[in-house]
């Protein structure tokens, strides 16, 4: 499938929060893929990432609404050291899927929803499955937010597709943060890709090939 990103893309708002919003430019696959920046990001932090991303699919940036006390932007603050706890990513992954249809005119909540999530935006991929059904994610680097799992007690996910990737030098985000999220997913019936390997808090070059073959169809 054909990859890269045109001159198409640009700023839109949805319902107060704006997004770099990519359009189909062969026939419209019927795909909307979002790109969820992590901390300190904005709408176009995963911009690298949209270079690789099918060409006939949506490619949907959103910037998160709240302001990082270190600049740029975020999906949840930490407080007295912690995490943000996973009600305040639902909220947040929630507000993304109300305003998709404000970025992508033809969406509905029957269309198809693909995401890749970097570090706190991989918390955030986590949490959209909560309360929508994607058929792929992608978390990098990420986390599952404080109480997730007890959200998931009565849940499956057969059906759901997961590429994880994490590095083991990752001195930011520990690599067990992703294998505990790996087991919790297959234990809940979805099926896991799940890719290490060195170079600290980012994606290597060989989980960026795993990823875009993984994102391909």
């Amino acid at each position: 499938m054909p990859t890269g990103i045109p001159e198409e893309a640009t700023l839109q708002e949805s319902q107060g929060w704006f997004a770099r919003v990519r359009p189909p430019t062969l026939p419209w696959d019927g795909r909307v893929i979002l790109l969820i920046h992590g901390w300190t990001g904005d709408e176009n932090s995963m911009s690298f990432f949209a270079h690789k991303m099918p060409v006939h699919s949506w490619i949907v940036s959103p910037r998160g609404p709240l302001d990082c006390p270190a600049g740029g932007y975020a999906w949840g603050i930490a407080t007295k050291g912690e995490r943000p706890d996973v009600n305040k990513f639902v909220t947040q992954a929630n507000d993304i899927v109300e305003r998709i249809h404000g970025w992508v005119p033809d969406y509905t909540h029957g269309t198809r929803l693909d995401v890749i999530g970097f570090s706190q935006g991989a918390a955030m991929a986590y949490t959209i499955c909560l309360n929508t059904s994607p058929v792929k994610i992608a978390p990098l680097a990420g986390y599952l937010p404080i109480g997730y799992v007890d959200l998931c007690v009565d849940r499956e996910f057969s059906g759901l597709q997961l590429f994880i990737a994490h590095n083991v030098d990752d001195e930011m985000l520990p690599i067990e943060e992703s294998i505990k999220a790996r087991d919790l997913f297959i234990s809940r019936g979805a099926t896991v890709q799940f890719s290490q390997s060195t170079g600290g808090h980012k994606l290597s070059a060989a989980s960026l090939r795993e990823l875009t073959a993984f994102m391909r169809d």
